[in-house]
């Protein structure tokens, strides 16, 4: 599988949306402004 030139090491991380814990939409970049941030990524279902 190819990485996609965007997501390689050293490149600033595509800002995205998505619902946190309380159903609340979120963007990256809002939450970087307010805390650190580690972003996640898992496959499936623990």
């Amino acid at each position: 599988m190819k990485i996609r030139e965007d997501l390689k090491p050293g490149n600033i991380f595509p800002d995205f949306e998505r619902p946190d814990q309380n159903g609340i939409t979120r963007k990256l970049s809002d939450l970087m402004r307010e805390w650190p941030t580690i972003v996640v990524f898992w496959r499936g279902q623990y």
